[in-house]
């Protein structure tokens, strides 16, 4: 019987950290088993996951042992997470505890967003306490004003980062908030697009000027727009900045860290809502972006394009060798949410986890440098976010 503990949102209590949490530092197959047991329990699973197994005629929980043995699911059919509904992903047995469900969107860079949820638990494991995890290792600024730039909803990045700003021991962000998804919609370069962005910008330099922010947080897109409108003075007393919502390339990095920012701390993340947040654990001295998952709960893989960058079945198992750029593949393994074999639109290098990574309880392969496969660039949609 699936046993579903009630956990509870209250800000001011003290979450456990991240080491605690009950599949860090599990066995990747060990816990892949535990999950299958949710997902495809007869009485308690999943229903789309039920009738995936009886569509295909498997039983997950006979037939799935390993990492590898996810291949019999072939590529996750990305449209059916816009097409059911959100319980269809669920399993019953957290039906009566849905209150403490966090729900969040994809920005629609791919098409019509995507929906998914989180138990608070593994939205504050995740999202929440790894940043803070990797902060203290890395002397993350704590305690000064953070200023964030992005969307508020329904974007889980929006819905974290106030979490993030008090569990650093700062009071709730500075926020300017925008829309991705109309964002996405102006032409790159238009006037519309161009007094979209002066917009964000104006709110966003006001609040630098007025306030006494240490801290900020915003997507490189954002950021390289801000630091043009800001004081010398302003730049230099920013001591933390955190990069997400998508990839910053090694160019802008380089700039940022060197010459817009030089007294800050500087940590990039690499993920999405559907599957959670990989971290730059520790910095490079070529500045390559080396992001890590707190596996094993995402485990990420990258895999050849040899054949093209149509998800395949046969592509699952066409792993490039350490130091190789391929594909990013994601597997989401929570009670909450099981999302297997899904394909990114991002190509990337894969890594081994360095001495200083394994340190920390986290030994399941990195990507490098991720950035939007070539070609999609092209018909991707961005924006601001």
């Amino acid at each position: 019987m699936i046993c579903a503990t009630k956990t509870t949102t209250d800000s001011r209590m003290s979450f456990m950290p991240l080491k605690q949490a009950k599949w860090f530092k599990r066995p990747a197959d060990q816990w892949l088993k535990y999950i299958i047991a949710i997902h495809f329990s007869p009485e308690y699973g999943s229903a789309y996951w039920l009738n995936k197994a009886k569509e295909l005629g498997i039983d997950p929980i006979r037939d799935i042992n390993t990492i590898e043995d996810l291949i019999i699911f072939g590529p996750m059919q990305e449209d059916d997470l816009r097409r059911y509904p959100v319980e269809h992903f669920i399993p019953k047995a957290f039906f009566d505890f849905k209150l403490d469900m966090i729900l969040g969107e994809t920005s629609g860079t791919t098409g019509k967003p995507k929906v998914t949820a989180y138990k608070f638990d593994e939205f504050y494991a995740t999202f929440v306490d790894y940043f803070r995890y990797v902060a203290e290792v890395r002397n993350f600024n704590k305690g000064g004003n953070w200023l964030w730039v992005g969307p508020s909803g329904p974007h889980i990045i929006g819905k974290a980062v106030g979490h993030v700003a008090r569990r650093m021991g700062s009071m709730d962000p500075f926020s300017v908030d925008f829309d991705p998804r109309w964002a996405k919609r102006l032409r790159p370069g238009s006037m519309s697009a161009q007094r979209y962005l002066e917009h964000v910008k104006t709110q966003a330099i006001d609040i630098l000027k007025t306030q006494n922010i240490e801290v900020i947080f915003t997507t490189p897109v954002v950021l390289k727009e801000l630091t043009l409108s800001m004081s010398e003075t302003d730049r230099l007393r920013i001591k933390g900045v955190h990069y997400g919502g998508m990839p910053v390339n090694k160019d802008d990095f380089r700039m940022f860290k060197k010459e817009y920012f030089p007294n800050a701390v500087h940590i990039s993340g690499y993920g999405n809502t559907l599957f959670g947040l990989c971290l730059e654990i520790e910095e490079s001295e070529n500045l390559d972006l080396d992001y890590f998952p707190p596996g094993p709960r995402m485990i990420l893989q990258v895999v050849s394009t040899q054949d093209g960058t149509t998800p395949s079945k046969n592509r699952l198992l066409q792993h490039v060798d350490y130091g190789e750029k391929g594909q990013v593949v994601f597997h989401r393994l929570d009670e909450s949410f099981f999302i297997p074999n899904m394909f990114e639109r991002d190509e990337a290098i894969r890594i081994k986890p360095t001495k200083l990574v394994k340190s920390l309880g986290i030994e399941l392969d990195g990507a490098r440098n991720p950035r939007l496969l070539n070609g999609i660039d092209k018909t991707v949609k961005t924006g601001l976010y």
